[in-house]
This record gives structure tokens, C-alpha cells and sequence, in this order.
């Protein structure tokens, strides 16, 4: 899934753009929970897939039709946790390399995708707002455990976030309001 500091350059580009979010805590905090959750595989729906193809398991991370079946998007919190499902399936089905993909296991995609994040990571701070403010304890926690969790042991990976793609991956999110996306799905 995207990095937690994909995540918030969204959400804090999202507030600037549009006009439809009230309450901005509540908002950020929809979108961050999907990661900060203990049960990462219940918090986004992922389904079960047996298959050892990454392509298949990428496909099934996100459950946004069983989101929307399970949640009414009626509140600021859950228009940040849908915002959040939304960019993590287009990162996953839409962003990453097809011939990638095609030619490397899931233990290996891990160890790659948390090296590209190491190395995006200061070019977010210093393109985006990334202030994680007044999450900052949740998040540094979670960041700890992800890395324990696909550490590639300071080993040179091969990064699969390239900053030109990362930023208009950032703008095609930002293409269309939390409504847009609901019709889109819900269709």
C-alpha cells in the first residue's frame, strides 16, 4: 500500500482542493487509520486469495465494494478512511509496473516497496505538507513496525516509486472529490 506519507500529501492536497470536509482532524485521522490498524487485512478489506501471483494478491488487497456494503460515507472520519481505500487501489492496480509485477513473488515486492518508501520519503516532506501533527506517536509507531515487518536489511533494492510517476500518481488521485469516486464504485 502507499506509504503513510503518500497518504497525507493526498489528504492535505484533498482539504486544499476541495471544499467538502468540515471537520480536517477527523479527515486525516480517516485516512491514516486504515494503516495505524493492528488487523491491517480486516482495516482494508482485503480479501482472501490462495494463489501465490502477486498480480492476484495485489487485485484483492482492497475491498472497497465490501467497505461500501459495510460503511455509509456520511462523515468526514470516513470520507478520509474511503480516500485512503481508493488511493491504496489505484496504487495497486494502476500505479505500479505491469512487467514488475509479472516477474517478482510478493516476499520480494515487500522488501522493494518499503526501500522505495525510504527513498521517497524526503522528497515528500520537502515537496508536500507531510505533518502528521497531532498523530505524530500513532504514526511513528506504525512506521517502526512496517519497516520490522518488510525490512530489506539495508540491502540495495530496486525502487519502484519513481518521483515523476509518484507525483501524478498524487494529482490523478486528486482528479476527482470523494463523490466522484463514490459513484465510480458504487457503479
Amino acid at each position: 500500500m502507499p506509504s503513510l506519507d503518500i497518504h497525507i500529501a493526498i489528504a492535505r492536497k484533498y482539504l486544499i482542493k476541495y471544499n467538502d470536509v468540515k471537520d480536517e482532524l477527523a479527515f486525516i485521522k480517516g485516512n491514516l487509520d486504515p494503516d495505524l490498524a493492528k488487523d491491517r487485512i480486516a482495516s482494508h478489506y482485503t480479501k482472501k486469495v490462495i494463489k501465490n501471483d502477486l498480480s492476484e494478491i495485489l487485485k484483492n488487497k482492497i475491498g472497497l465494494n465490501e467497505y461500501l456494503s459495510d460503511k455509509n460515507i456520511v462523515d468526514d472520519y470516513e470520507k478520509g478512511y474511503f480516500l485512503h481505500l481508493v488511493t491504496d487501489f489505484i496504487f495497486f492496480n494502476f500505479f505500479l509496473d505491469k512487467d514488475y509485477i509479472k516477474t517478482t513473488d510478493y516476499f520480494n515486492f515487500k522488501k522493494d516497496l518499503y526501500y522505495s518508501y525510504n527513498i521517497v520519503h524526503n522528497y515528500l516532506i520537502n515537496k508536500y505538507d507531510i505533518s502528521y501533527y497531532p498523530f505524530e506517536n500513532e504514526v511513528k509507531t506504525r512506521i517502526a513496525t512496517s519497516q520490522t515487518d518488510a525490512s530489506y536489511n539495508g540491502e540495495k533494492r530496486l525502487n519502484i516509486i519513481p518521483y515523476k510517476k509518484l507525483d501524478n500518481f498524487i494529482n490523478k488521485i486528486l482528479d476527482k472529490d470523494i463523490y466522484n469516486y463514490l459513484k465510480d464504485f458504487k457503479n
